[in-house]
């Protein structure tokens, strides 16, 4: 297993037309994250933070986009190993009483964050962000900037508004027991805007997707989305400092390639990396794509 999982390492990054992973072999790289990796958790009030660091070398933190979790990182995280000390987590709210009578902000996932940092004795890291973890990211960058070296941010966004019906579907999830494989037709929502990004000759990493998003509470996509509903951090941009790699890849939609540009604008040490044919989720379809990026901007 050890042989097969280590071309992974060795696969040709030549832009678009690099090869991806051979079939079926994230499923073995995924095993060993979850075998070799090392669990902890962190209990703040109603909140459970369940992680894994995995790797060797200055540390590294991963936050999950919006409906993903922390095992998504896996297989850019593998990669990563022998750089970084690869730190990732997923946040929960166990009691649904408390998650109704709270209102979520921003502020408040970035203080997870530094939970943890606290917790491992870090000063000073940077970060990935994907999605809502890049919302994230920027607000740490804001809260705590001495402590933020460096950012990666996929879509990420400044500010982002709920329409009336996503507030009132927001309002009904709060209350709920179930998860995200329970909602009427996601899996086919899921299929149409995400599958015809994944590599053609391995349709069960889409599965993998899948599967792992559909455990999601719906109370916690909940808070989020609270959390990101009362987000505009567009004027404040400019106070970060730190620099920044801007992911951009085909298939992110128009709203988020319209904040993908604000970002290009207003952060003052911004550079943008296009991703070809990866999707909304290119740590997933294309990790060895990715993780090139990271370790070029890390390295410089």
């Amino acid at each position: 297993m050890t042989e097969k999982m280590s071309n992974i390492e060795n696969l040709s990054t030549d832009g678009a037309g690099e090869p991806c992973p051979t079939p079926l072999m994230w499923q073995e790289v995924r095993e060993s994250f979850l075998h070799e990796s090392t669990p902890w958790e962190i209990v703040r009030g109603p909140h459970r933070l369940f992680g894994r660091t995995l790797g060797n070398g200055p540390p590294l933190y991963f936050l999950n986009n919006f409906a993903a979790t922390a095992e998504l990182f896996s297989l850019i995280i593998w990669l990563l190993r022998d750089h970084y000390r690869c730190i990732v987590f997923d946040v929960t709210t166990d009691d649904r009483r408390t998650a109704r009578r709270t209102m979520p902000t921003m502020h408040e996932f970035s203080a997870d964050l530094f939970a943890v940092a606290d917790q491992f004795g870090e000063d000073r890291f940077p970060l990935f962000g994907a999605g809502f973890g890049a919302a994230v990211a920027l607000q740490a960058c804001l809260d705590q900037p001495e402590r933020i070296t460096e950012m990666i941010i996929q879509h990420g966004f400044a500010r982002r508004r709920l329409s009336l019906f996503e507030r009132m579907l927001v309002s009904v999830c709060l209350y709920s027991g179930q998860t995200l494989d329970d909602l009427p037709q996601r899996r086919r929502f899921q299929a149409v805007n995400h599958k015809p990004w994944f590599p053609p000759f391995d349709q069960s990493r889409f599965d993998f997707l899948v599967e792992s998003t559909g455990t999601v509470p719906l109370r916690d996509l909940a808070r989020r989305a609270l959390a990101v509903n009362s987000f505009d951090i567009s004027k404040k941009l400019n106070a970060i400092n730190c620099p920044v790699t801007l992911i951009r890849t085909e298939g992110e939609g128009r709203m988020a390639a319209d904040s993908q540009v604000e970002l290009e604008q207003a952060l003052k040490q911004a550079k943008t990396e296009w991703l070809h044919s990866a999707g909304q989720h290119p740590y997933l379809t294309h990790p060895h794509r990715v993780a090139k990026i990271v370790q070029n901007h890390l390295s410089n």
